[in-house]
């Protein structure tokens, strides 16, 4: 039905309505927003946790296999399969490929634990095998079935507690803090005692 002249046609949006859809629009950006906001921190977290436990994990993994070999000789060589044995040290020897002596390439490995650079570092060139470590230690269990940090004799070693505790690279947003993960692991070589 045409309108009658003179008279115009009521259109648009009046102020007010204009003013509620800005304010429901900008909660509505703003909820968005802050679940956006709650999963990046989910998210950074979430990388961060996991690049610690791999770190950690595969630091064990290397120190397990090597230390498992400790000892490892041909009939004719003599030596201890544990040169050293602290609480935050550990120097193994094996012969790995049986010409009598240690003194090959990856025959004669050092673990130990730097506090100042928080790394788990592998032989004198000190090639770092885990970053963010807060504690790596060494308990020993003998030939009698006591265990401890610092053996009198390291031909009575036995098998070797390994404990590492690792922290996130950075503090965890809100909280403030780092997360940390200790991984212990039970390692008995094979050829020590033989």
């Amino acid at each position: 039905m045409p309108l009658p002249e003179g008279k115009l046609k009521n259109s648009g949006f009046t102020m007010v309505e204009l003013l509620a859809a800005i304010l429901i629009s900008g909660i509505v950006i703003a909820g968005l927003y802050s679940v956006f906001l709650s999963q990046q921190v989910a998210f950074s977290a979430q990388e961060q946790i996991t690049e610690m436990v791999q770190n950690v994990r595969a630091a064990m993994d290397l120190m397990t296999r090597e230390i498992r070999l400790a000892g490892y000789k041909n009939s004719t060589t003599t030596f201890d399969g544990i040169a050293t044995a602290q609480a935050s040290r550990i120097r193994i020897l094996a012969d790995l490929n049986g010409d009598g002596d240690t003194l090959d390439d990856q025959e004669d490995i050092t673990y130990f634990y730097d506090a100042s650079t928080q790394q788990i570092l592998r032989n004198s060139v000190s090639l770092p095998v885990a970053d963010h470590i807060t504690n790596l230690s060494f308990v020993y269990t003998l030939v009698d079935g006591s265990t401890t940090s610092s053996p009198g004799s390291l031909a009575d070693i036995r098998k070797v507690n390994i404990t590492v505790t690792a922290r996130t690279a950075h503090p965890g947003l809100g909280t403030g803090g780092y997360r940390t993960i200790t991984l212990t692991s039970d390692v008995t070589p094979r050829n020590l005692g033989l």
